[in-house]
């Protein structure tokens, strides 16, 4: 009778034993999982914080050094695509309508294939007036050349681009070369859907 108390006892203990593993083993389990899990959400966010510091480190904004003479050379550096490309006469600093206002525009090309289409910046290198690069149409003007730029007068350019800002400035002809000068506007207000020309100073956000 005693050998079948402690034969049982045996069981029973070793019984409870093999339930309290089993049971440290579910704990075990799952703290691992918990921990694993808070470290790939962890290496997650790192990782999508490391590609966005990547992405801005790799964006250049579009600047632009001037060559050349009455046909102006735009050296472009910069890390994006040019989308659009225009010269402005004098007249759109003072009676330009809208922004990019295509009634004093001089030049201006785009994409054939399309506005998100435009070489990349690395591969266009520059762009000379007047002369179409491959891959780009003209828009202004719809046939023919654009009238020369001449000295006395100050004109205004704008590269936009995809992928990064977009650059401009003012240019006159000096002494029969292209030299960079300083201008102001043309300077917009959005007011009950029109557009309005104001003094810069004045032009709010």
């Amino acid at each position: 009778m005693l050998l079948q108390l402690t034969a049982r006892n045996d069981f029973i203990q070793s019984k409870n034993s093999q339930q309290i593993l089993k049971r440290c083993d579910e704990i075990v389990a799952k703290g691992v999982a918990a921990v694993t899990a808070k470290i790939l959400r962890i290496l997650t966010t790192l990782g999508f914080i490391l590609l966005g510091l990547s992405v801005m480190g790799c964006e250049r904004s579009t600047s632009v050094r001037l060559e050349g003479g009455t046909a102006p050379v735009f050296v472009l550096s910069g890390s994006g695509a040019v989308a659009i490309f225009t010269v402005f006469d004098s007249d759109y600093m003072i009676k330009a309508k809208k922004p990019g206002d295509e009634d004093f525009a001089l030049w201006k090309i785009e994409p054939s294939k399309g506005y998100l289409r435009g070489t990349w910046i690395r591969d266009l290198g520059s762009i000379t007036y007047g002369v179409v690069p491959p891959g780009y149409v003209q828009v202004k003007p719809a046939v023919g050349t654009p009238l020369p730029l001449v000295e006395g007068q100050k004109y205004f350019y704008f590269v936009e681009t995809t992928a990064a800002p977009g650059a401009g400035g003012y240019l006159e002809i000096k002494n029969s070369r292209a030299v960079p000068t300083t201008g102001s506007g043309p300077c917009f207000l959005r007011e009950n859907s029109k557009w309005i020309l104001v003094r810069c100073y004045d032009a709010k956000p």
